[in-house]
């Protein structure tokens, strides 16, 4: 045969058979059906990046049908037993493997059409949004399959087929694609550590790297739209891998040899001839073989020592191999390389490597692909062992039961699963070591690798082998176990979303190291005995259909299970059967009738007929808060709590109320509520918890009402989804949103605008402009509150909440706290209790603490150095600290934020206590301390009008003045690493929120604008004028707007003291940080250095050009004429370091080209324009260029 006969016939081979007609219906149905699932938002479905996004994800899965396909083109021979013909044949070996390889690349190339034919398919439906979709753009499609999907499929082919080819197994067909995708994950965890942007795309196999890097600062508008471009980039990370993939196969054709595997698996890896055993052949005498005289038993001890021996031995066909080795080690790496930085966090730092997280994410959630894949592979291997090796029809007429070949099969696969658990267990506590961390706690890793994640492993191991059985086609079954593990991850976004749906799923956990898993367990013990009951039907199914000899069709094989099915076949599905109307039952009551379950549909259209019916009162007068007196009752072992309570109201308004709206929560059952005068409850709405009580007399401006509530919370048996978490056995953190409050609460409405116009409601309502709030005036809408609270809980736990600590006793086993505010405050609830550990400082006689859980000390002292400086640097800057003491108060992570109260600042475990701060890195726990810190002045001296800009009042300054107390206290460089952080998660932020971008002025909800664009316009502003400037306008703001009397103040009242601070130059600076959406592009092309007397004469070549943009990101250019530093530099330098200094002004620049000539002192080595890239630019890196012309 040559090659081109064998190409054909692999190729005609392939396309006969069904299987692969199934991987084409597959890869063009699950593209095809996720068009369907995803959401919508500002981005297209079919925009560009999306198409390549969705292809990479599908890709994923093509792995499976690229398996399949190399994977039996490289090991068919082998194991239908012709490789005898043709390795004795005259065809030569490179025809052979090139032609079966070609083969498997053209079918495969075919299959792959599938993806884009999918999304394009879906884009054109009739019955899909058109808002949901842009213009069909052929170039796209065609741009993922020949950028992304062939080359991709090239190179995992290759690596698959001669893994195949060498070991002549198809098991070691997915050794490639299993050391494909750990390099993958490894070069995403490394990548995202280097600075090297170009090293970082070319080490990523897929090319995904390249097409984040090529998109991420681009706008809605341009994602919608642009094409990713033939960039240089992304053609060099494919040519790389390209080439790596002819390396390997050039590696297989000169190792390859036509031998028996027998003689290959004594082969030399690294010789190219077999290693022949040339001893002489005995001949051993020929023996009388007696046949001795057995007993047949077929007793209960007899099928259990046969289960146990075929446990045995397929234990060893599994774990004793190369294959299971190999597969083990690849698996190591991965979790070396994903956990050697384990929860990384913002500011490129990461977490200490705590058990909870290396046995939680490391080794569950991020292995959790690996291990679904290995349960489909073995449980094939399991199921198909004896008919590939031939053994098959000898089996089949052994004395085993199938049950017993089954259930033999399925243990083997748990050992396997057990097996795999202790080395991962006892690689995460290496691992933990060689990072330095040495609190091992091995009870968390047996409660969450052997506890809850082997027990979802055993489920889908008994999922797999059913699949096996059933469907009998190893690799149709391997892609199938993968779909459905896919689809476990998917379900809730294509609509399935109660969990006893999905097989294997559970309400879902989360760890905390105050409670373990202690919220969470009944609903996990309970979810997963009704799988197991479901599992124990897969088996019975299994037995049925387990296939004995060659019965191949289905028809027989559905005749040979109605004959099976009798006896204890029989009574194990009835068995089943009644433990799946049993458990099922019993986990429906809780889910559903202990508590509501509600789809999101139904969710959304509660909100809408509370918007519908209540939108009308939104501007009916309310009183406000003046008082507040409570007495919570936390039992934390019983997870409840109960609250009584009076607030009492006064009408600050000019107007008359005749009656009052009270909001519940759903969180709690509202046992009680009354008031001091006469009132009539005229709604009732238990669903909406909406209430309308008429007051008998109306209450005049400056009257006041008490208003007396009793509120329970004890959770009912267990949840659909996760569980209450707000009193846990050790850390209850309750936040206003359970008590009863006044008025019509916008937040109730349906936020996203989609769904609104799909519920027939109008655009939503933004808050009023500070334009708007400044012209008509209004009431004072802050409202300081004095608080008295009463906290009772368990003996050994310790209660906080805003206030100060009054008194402390127990009783009758309980520990009581007593806390009263000195002075009044803006009240947002707060109670906290925990068995705390305390650590105290001080500063200036004022009492500064830290509430944490007694193991998560590690930051504590870095949170305290962090108030000393915040509290010293603000009052120095702004203005008084206004409190009596100052406390950081930890909770469990079920949430991951930092929140400021009135001199309370609650912390979650999650967020800064774990986090590791090596030499070098961004100190995040003193930051996020110092922020929060700021807001007890900005939000808590000076509260903001409730109107467009407000988060630039509150959430900009305190971004600002932590970075000002960083740098105060680490430096000018620490300081610029933050704001290059900051300039690059707003320019990402672009893309990736959702919503409109509005100006900072008129910021409302875009987080990466008040946060991160906030830092970099102050900080710039800052760099302009002084830091006596830019700081003593804050002061002159909060001297005018903090205190009880004065009006809430708007972004435009703080930013008219920004323009009094700034000299008439530098006002056109200012209008583009904050009025507007700008950008600037400046680039330093060329500069050229000659000698003069005294010095050098130096050429800096430029080009520049600014544009603004609109809310989804369509820029319009705008003539440039604006005061830009210019410098020039000696020494060594880099990035974001350029050198010496020889040189640093402002120069007005403007639009285009220019020349910009100056002298320095000394021979420089490098120029350019915004060389510390202040300007908010997307393409910062050609800001610089060496004097020899060379950027940087």
């Amino acid at each position: 045969m040559t090659l081109r006969e064998v190409f054909r016939f692999e190729v005609q081979y392939r396309l006969r058979q069904p299987s692969t007609w199934v991987y084409a219906l597959v890869l063009f149905g699950v593209p095809f059906l996720m068009m369907h699932a995803i959401n919508g938002s500002s981005q297209y479905l079919n925009a560009p990046v999306m198409i390549m996004n969705i292809a990479a994800v599908v890709g994923g899965i093509g792995m499976l049908v690229t398996a399949g396909v190399f994977g039996d083109a490289a090991a068919r021979d082998v194991q239908t037993r012709m490789h005898s013909l043709f390795y004795t044949s005259p065809l030569r070996e490179s025809h052979y493997l090139t032609g079966r390889f070609l083969g498997g690349v053209v079918v495969n190339a075919v299959l792959l059409l599938g993806v884009p034919l999918g999304l394009m398919l879906a884009a054109v439906m009739p019955y899909m949004q058109a808002g949901k979709f842009g213009p069909i753009q052929p170039a796209a499609y065609a741009q993922t399959y020949l950028l992304v999907l062939l080359p991709n499929m090239v190179l995992i082919g290759v690596c698959m087929f001669a893994a195949a080819a060498l070991m002549r197994q198809s098991l070691a067909t997915y050794f490639g694609g299993i050391a494909l995708w750990v390099l993958s994950k490894a070069a995403g965890e490394f990548t995202d550590a280097l600075d090297n942007q170009t090293l970082s795309v070319l080490i990523d196999p897929f090319g995904s790297r390249a097409v984040e890097v090529a998109s991420r600062f681009w706008t809605p508008a341009e994602t919608n739209v642009q094409l990713i471009g033939w960039t240089k980039l992304l053609l060099l990370n494919r040519a790389l891998w390209l080439a790596i993939a002819v390396g390997v196969f050039a590696i297989l054709v000169s190792r390859f040899r036509f031998v028996h595997p027998a003689g290959a698996a004594k082969r030399n890896w690294w010789r190219r001839r077999a290693v022949v055993d040339t001893a002489p052949e005995r001949v051993a005498p020929i023996a009388v073989v007696h046949t001795p005289t057995t007993g047949r038993s077929f007793s209960f001890g007899a099928r259990i020592r046969q289960t146990m021996a075929v446990t045995t031995r397929a234990w060893r066909e599994i774990a004793v191999t190369r294959a299971f080795l190999v597969i083990l080690v690849g698996a190591l790496g991965f979790v070396f390389a994903f956990g050697w930085d384990v929860g990384t966090e913002i500011f490129g730092t990461s977490t200490w490597p705590v058990t909870h997280l290396i046995a939680g994410t490391v080794l569950s959630s991020a292995l959790g692909p690996v291990m679904a894949l290995l349960i489909a592979i073995f449980a094939g291997e399991l199921v198909w062992r004896e008919r590939e090796v031939g053994m098959g029809d000898i089996a089949a007429v052994t004395p085993v039961p199938n049950s017993v070949a089954l259930l033999g099969r399925f243990l083997a696969l748990v050992a396997m699963l057990v097996t795999l658990q202790t080395v991962f267990m006892a690689a995460g506590v290496l691992l933990q070591s060689l990072r330095g961390y040495y609190r091992y706690e091995l009870g968390v890793y047996l409660e969450l690798l052997f506890g809850v994640k082997l027990v979802d492993y055993v489920l889908l191991a008994a999922l797999a082998m059913a699949v096996h059985v059933i469907v009998n086609n190893k690799y149709l079954g391997h892609l199938v176990v993968v779909l459905y593990f896919a689809f476990t991850v998917t379900a809730e976004y294509v609509g399935v979303r109660h969990r006893m749906l999905v097989y294997g799923s559970d309400p879902g956990w989360t760890w905390s190291d105050l409670n373990g898993l202690a919220p969470f367990l009944q609903g996990l013990v309970w979810f997963k005995l009704y799988w197991a009951a479901w599992a124990l039907m897969l088996a019975v199914l299994a037995s049925l259909f387990w296939v004995r000899g060659r019965e191949r069709g289905m028809g027989l094989r559905w005749q040979l299970a109605r004959q099976r099915f009798h006896g204890p076949v029989r009574r194990a599905a009835a068995v089943a059967a009644t433990l799946i109307v049993a458990l099922g039952g019993f986990v429906f009551y809780n889910t559903n009738v202990l508590n509501k379950y509600r789809t999101p549909g139904e969710m959304a259209a509660q909100r809408a007929e509370y918007e519908r019916r209540y939108k009308r009162f939104q501007d009916a007068p309310e009183p406000s808060l003046s008082d507040v007196q409570m007495r919570v009752e936390l039992y934390p072992s019983a997870r409840a709590a109960e609250i009584r309570g009076t607030f009492r109201f006064v009408n600050r308004t000019d107007r008359t109320i005749d009656s009052l709206h009270v909001l519940s929560s759903a969180d709690v059952e509202t046992r009680a509520m009354t008031f001091d005068r006469a009132t009539r409850m005229v709604t009732d709405d238990s669903v909406r918890l909406y209430r309308i009580y008429a007051l008998e007399q109306s209450l005049a401006p400056g009257d006041s009402i008490a208003m007396t509530f009793e509120l329970s919370h004890r959770p009912r048996g267990f949840r659909n989804d996760g569980a209450p978490t707000d009193v846990a056995p050790n850390g209850a953190y309750i936040e206003g949103g359970w008590l009863p409050t006044l008025g019509y609460k916008v937040g109730r409405e349906v936020t996203d605008d989609q769904l609104r116009r799909e519920l027939g409601l109008p655009p939503r309502t933004l808050p009023p402009s500070a334009g708007d709030v400044e012209t008509r005036g209004g009431a004072n809408t802050v409202q300081l509150v004095n608080v008295e609270t009463i906290i009772g809980t368990d003996a050994r736990q310790t209660a906080v909440t805003p206030g100060v600590l009054v008194r402390e006793w127990e009783e009758k086993g309980r520990r009581y706290f007593h806390y009263r505010t000195a002075e009044p405050l803006r009240y947002g609830g707060g109670v906290l209790s925990a068995e705390y550990a305390v650590r105290e400082a001080q500063w200036q006689g004022i009492p500064l603490r830290v509430y944490h859980h007694p193991t998560h000390d590690v930051n504590v002292d870095r949170m305290l150095r962090s108030m000393q400086a915040s509290l010293a640097y603000y009052t120095e800057q702004f203005g008084p600290y206004q409190y009596r003491e100052l406390r950081v108060v930890e909770f469990p992570r079920y949430a991951s934020f930092a929140r400021a109260h009135p001199h309370t600042i609650t912390f979650s475990e999650g967020s800064a206590f774990l986090t590791r701060v090596d030499s070098g890195d961004v100190d995040r726990p003193f930051f996020v301390v110092a922020h929060e810190t700021a807001h007890q002045w900005w939000g808590g001296q000076v509260i903001p009008a409730q109107a467009a800009g407000a988060a630039m009042v509150s959430e900009t300054l305190a971004q600002y003045s932590s970075m000002m107390v960083l740098e105060h206290t680490y430096g000018t460089e620490m300081a610029r690493r933050f704001y290059d952080y900051n300039m690059t998660e707003y320019l990402r932020g672009r893309r990736v929120y959702t919503n409109r971008e509005a100006p900072l002025l008129d910021v409302v909800s875009q987080r990466y604008v008040f946060y991160f664009k906030g830092a970099v316009a102050m900080y710039t502003l800052r760099e302009r004028l002084g830091a006596d400037a830019v700081n003593g306008a804050l002061r002159r703001f909060r001297e005018k707007f903090a205190g009880t009397d004065a009006p809430p103040p708007t972004s435009h009242a703080l930013y008219a003291e920004l323009q009094a601070a700034t000299p008439d130059s530098l006002r056109p600076l200012l209008s583009d940080l904050f009025e507007h959406i700008t950008l600037w592009n400046v680039t330093a092309d060329s500069v050229k250095a000659e000698p003069m007397d005294g010095g050098y004469r130096v050429s800096l070549f430029v080009e520049a050009s600014k544009a603004r943009a609109d809310s989804i990101g369509v820029q319009t250019p705008v003539a440039m004429d604006d005061l830009i530093e210019v410098g020039v530099f000696t020494g060594p330098g880099q990035y974001d370091a350029p050198g010496e200094a020889l040189y640093l002004k402002q120069h007005r620049i403007r639009s285009g080209k220019q020349t910009i000539v100056l002298t320095v002192p000394k021979l420089p080595t490098r120029a350019g324009i915004d060389p510390y890239r202040r300007l908010i630019e997307r393409e910062r890196d050609d800001n610089l260029a060496e004097v020899a012309g060379k950027p940087m």
